[in-house]
């Protein structure tokens, strides 16, 4: 009698391996800390905690964007093993529809109410946020909010015309306006 097939070289093992190269599934459980991992329902099967894909993942050029529960994705397995798979999140469905209809815009949604996006036809940039938005370059923060914008340290216009400490001549006390900023 010869010798029976080997479980790895099995015609059962080699399909069950093929079907498990891609699979899409849905993001069950979500682990932000070190290292990041998440648990994808696909089929009846719950993967143990694999990686995700993120767009850059260098020691400097880096995205953090974690995937939701209920957000559908495509798992790749190596060699069809589901221990080694990796989570590509971010294929649209019923409960999580695509942000927009344009072929020329390009939108990112953090909310149901803030986003941004860019018509690559008019060449326009909304960024749209019901709290706040902070520009920091250095010591320096520009912060837009429903209220109004707020400088710190200081705004600066033309190069030498200080919001806080620019002075007025000819100034008058009373009703009178004043002259030009000096």
């Amino acid at each position: 009698m010869d010798r029976p097939v080997n479980q790895s070289e099995s015609p059962l093992e080699i399909l069950r391996r093929l079907e498990n190269l891609l699979r899409a599934g849905t993001v069950e459980q979500v682990r932000h800390g070190k290292p990041a991992r998440c648990r994808i329902r696909t089929g009846d099967l719950l993967t143990n905690w694999v990686p995700w894909m993120a767009g850059r993942a260098g020691k400097k050029r880096r995205q953090w964007w974690p995937p939701e529960i209920g957000e559908q994705c495509l798992l790749l397995a190596p060699g069809g093993d589901l221990m080694n798979a990796v989570a590509m999140p971010g294929i649209p469905s019923d409960k999580a529809p695509q942000g927009s209809e344009s072929e020329t815009e390009c939108r990112t949604d953090w909310s149901e109410t803030d986003h941004m996006s860019h018509d690559s036809n008019g060449g326009h940039l909304v960024i749209e946020c019901v709290g706040s938005i902070s520009f920091k370059v250095g010591n320096t923060v520009l912060t837009l909010t429903p209220e109004g914008a707020t400088v710190v340290p200081d705004l600066v216009g033309g190069g030498h015309v200080s919001l806080v400490q620019h002075v007025h001549g000819e100034v008058r006390r009373g009703t009178d306006t004043s002259g030009a900023p000096v």
